[in-house]
């Protein structure tokens, strides 16, 4: 279980590299913020979906452990 605690916190940590700006598109932006944006978010994304794997694989894991 601590290894899922160390996940909970790398998603954390994640978390405050961005701020809202970062990810979340505005009305008035241009091209080029609107490229950063999306890349932005792409990346917080794809983070976040191989935290999920790898949760999912402890998890699993663990299960298949105490059987």
């Amino acid at each position: 279980m601590n290894a899922l605690v160390g996940l909970e916190q790398i998603r954390r940590e994640l978390l405050k590299q961005y701020t809202v700006g970062d990810i979340v598109p505005a009305d008035d932006w241009s091209l080029e913020q609107s490229l950063d944006t999306a890349w932005n978010r792409a990346k917080i994304m794809d983070s976040f979906e191989r935290l999920d794997r790898r949760k999912e694989r402890l998890v699993k894991d663990a299960l298949k452990g105490g059987e």
